[in-house]
């Protein structure tokens, strides 16, 4: 995510790799979700099923699994994921809840499963297993769920014009090293991880809806008066949609991926389809080919800017002015650069949040140094990136890279140092190993992780395998 209050006024001024990491991952390693949801535009409710295939690919023998409940966060009012300034704007209209109820769960399609939700927060489901699962194993579990939707114009909720629809079902919290990660939906950054799974969904809206989704719209069939969108999704890590009457919608081939802009008004509509196409075709062909057949940008009522998702990315319907065209599109540029680093190579973004967003942010001064010279992205990057993080040294000692999100202290601690300092990291190393080499550690990092979830070990491994030479010092030096 790349908020927009942290963008200032900006003057305008592979080696071949193996094959194995450039294919698709084989749908037989992966767990699924099939979803069967009804949105409802009056009651701004979600309501259906969806059934997980989930396997074990860990060495460890499951006895119990564990599922985010996201919608729960934003239940109380006196918990959402907001600080106390961002309130106001995340719920202009008043605040009213929302949440997930879950309805039914059912193991191998008919047995009831003995499952129970964390009292305290109400995020964390967890189902017991009838056997232990060894790895290789497959079990099968179906969830009847409800989500009523927030009037919230943050990731998830909705405004006069859109509905964003994201973290709305129940996903499987990621089984690592550490167990399972049950982290909460914290206020701070973007509080999510997880695995590479495919999609396979069945919405249904009323017919006046356009959809815009992670994945690709295979077909689309009038039912009186609803819609019935079905949409494949394969190799990502989520899935969202954003949801309005009001979209136009704009496409272009480039590489063979479909890039689409859905607007409002159409000169900057057009204008957000160059933004992204542009990003599209220049990140291709530095860092590796997008895997995936389309990305999607969403105009919407979303006060934070912009927010990734697998294939699809929202930015604020604030940043579509032609007064504001340098901010939309150094937006658009860095969600577009998050397809790479977040979609494709993932990683803990609650624990090591600068290892995508300080790539995705100084990928993004690349783009800005590709399409107007290293002059501008020079003095782009001193602006809004290092000038801004040396006032803010000045007045913070404590700024390790390396940590939770719950301990960071605000969002000005949160951007400045997981953003502003990772992005400088990244700047210094191409500084120190060259042009060519830091292209092919961004080449390799890409096509060895993709659908995978990487560490900032992982990284630091992959930089001496390239350069030849132990980077640890260099990289302590900074994240520490």
């Amino acid at each position: 995510m790349r908020s927009k209050k942290y963008i200032l006024s900006v003057i305008l001024v592979i080696a071949i790799a193996l094959l194995i990491y450039f294919a698709p991952l084989k749908s037989s390693n992966l767990t699924s979700y099939k979803m069967d949801i009804k949105y409802s535009d009056e009651n701004k409710t979600i309501i259906g099923t969806e059934t997980v295939d989930f396997i074990n690919t860990d060495d460890v023998k499951l006895s119990e699994i564990y599922l985010h409940l996201y919608p729960n966060a934003f239940k109380d009012k006196d918990n959402v994921p907001f600080t106390k300034e961002e309130i106001g704007l995340a719920y202009p209209n008043g605040f009213k809840p929302g949440y997930i109820e879950i309805n039914k769960i059912t193991i191998n399609k008919d047995v009831p499963a003995t499952y129970s939700i964390d009292k305290k927060t109400g995020e964390i489901l967890k189902i017991l297993l009838p056997k232990k699962l060894e790895k290789g194993d497959r079990i099968n579990f179906t969830i009847s769920f409800k989500v009523q939707i927030p009037p919230s114009q943050g990731r998830f909720g909705y405004g006069k014009n859109t509905v964003q629809v994201t973290n709305f079902y129940p996903i499987l919290s990621v089984y690592d090293q550490n167990g399972w990660n049950n982290d909460p939906y914290y206020t701070l950054g973007d509080p999510f991880y997880s695995d590479v799974s495919n999609y396979s969904i069945r919405l249904t809206v009323p017919k006046d809806i356009v959809v815009a989704s992670t994945g690709v719209i295979k077909s689309e069939t009038r039912n009186g008066n609803d819609d019935v969108v079905m949409i494949d999704a394969p190799n990502v890590r989520d899935f969202a949609l954003v949801l309005s009457p009001k979209f136009k919608v704009a496409e272009e081939d480039v590489d063979g991926i479909k890039v689409k802009s859905y607007y409002f008004d159409e000169d900057v509509g057009l204008k957000a389809l160059k933004y992204a196409s542009d990003a599209i075709r220049f990140y291709n062909g530095y860092i590796g080919k997008y895997p995936y057949k389309q990305y999607s940008v969403a105009e919407s009522d979303f006060y934070m800017g912009g927010m990734e998702y697998p294939n699809l990315v929202f930015i604020s319907k604030d940043l579509y002015s032609k007064d504001n065209l340098f901010n939309l599109e150094y937006v658009i540029a860095h969600e577009t650069a998050h397809q790479w680093w977040y979609g494709a190579v993932g990683n803990n973004e609650v624990k090591e949040a600068w290892l995508d967003e300080g790539l995705t942010e100084y990928t993004t001064i690349m783009y800005i140094e590709r399409y107007y010279g290293k002059a501008t992205a020079d003095a782009v990057f001193k602006s809004i990136i290092s000038g801004e993080f040396y006032k803010f040294s000045k007045a913070n000692k404590d700024d390790a890279m390396v940590k939770t999100l719950g301990q960071f202290k605000d969002w000005n601690d949160y951007t400045n140092i997981v953003y502003n300092k990772g992005a400088m990291v990244f700047s210094e190393l191409r500084g120190i190993i060259g042009d060519e080499k830091f292209k092919e550690v961004l080449n390799k990092y890409y096509s060895q992780y993709k659908y995978k979830n990487a560490t900032t070990q992982n990284l630091i491994d992959v930089v001496d395998s390239v350069t030849g030479k132990d980077t640890g010092g260099f990289f302590a030096e900074w994240l520490d």
